[in-house]
């Protein structure tokens, strides 16, 4: 048996994923992978998501976590008190989050924090869905669309350079992540540029303890939690994280 502690640990938030919930593949994950453990967060799901997890749970309860509330408080806020949760653990060194969905599968999520791992004065490494020979980024063309748009407005507003702010799969040095997600977002949906913006504001070395890499593998899953009622909400969402940062 394998006696080695995790150093990192995986954040996943959900809300009603019962339905395409991968309890073999994660608990595959757990089983082949020592160094690393999981955190999921049941945001007030009202689906079977909590017993879903909860018999995931047991199946490994000193290698997988869940934290769970009543109230649905968005990705954002699901991220934030699963970090927070695990970093007063003080067990970590790498916390990371990605998406339910595992449209970032969790080997590409191993690569990243390898990645961090061996940059020790890297903060956060980003995942990017960068679509380029010899890879697999399967993407609606209208979601990249829109995508490059929001990409072009975000370096507009804010000068990041960033590609993909927006891609669900990013590892945080554990020294950084208190001060970065101590208070609540302002947006359910935009925090990945707040925790930017942040960083940015904390650290004046900023561009060279941030690390975006390209993805090998993302595949879209579908029955996406962003609706289009949220689309029309950003300008202003974009617009008062502008005013505070």
């Amino acid at each position: 048996m394998n006696a080695m502690k995790a150093d990192a640990c995986i954040v996943i938030p959900c809300f009603n994923e019962a339905a395409r919930f991968k309890t073999g593949e994660f608990l595959n994950f757990v089983n082949e992978h020592a160094d690393i453990d999981l955190c999921f967060v049941n945001d007030g799901s009202t689906d079977a998501t909590p017993e879903k997890l909860e018999a995931l749970r047991k199946e490994k309860p000193e290698r997988i976590r869940v934290v769970t509330y009543p109230d649905n408080r968005g990705k954002a806020g699901a991220v934030r008190e699963g970090f927070l949760q695990m970093v007063a653990l003080k067990e970590y060194s790498r916390l990371a989050f990605a998406d339910a969905d595992l449209a970032t599968p969790l080997s590409e999520m191993v690569r990243l924090i390898e990645i961090a791992r061996q940059q020790e004065e890297v903060m956060i490494v980003m995942g990017s869905r960068l679509e380029r020979m010899g890879v697999t980024i399967r993407r609606k063309f209208y979601r990249h669309f829109t995508g490059r748009i929001f990409a072009g407005t975000i370096s507009f507003l804010f000068r990041l350079k960033a590609y993909d702010t927006q891609c669900g799969a990013k590892v945080f040095h554990a020294d950084i992540v208190p001060a970065v997600f101590e208070q609540p977002f302002l947006s359910h949906w935009l925090f990945d540029v707040e925790i930017l913006l942040r960083l940015r504001n904390l650290r004046r070395d900023y561009d060279r303890i941030v690390r975006e890499i390209p993805l090998n593998v993302w595949l879209e899953q579908g029955n996406s939690k962003i609706r289009f009622s949220h689309l029309l909400k950003m300008p202003y969402q974009l617009w008062r994280i502008f005013l505070h940062y």
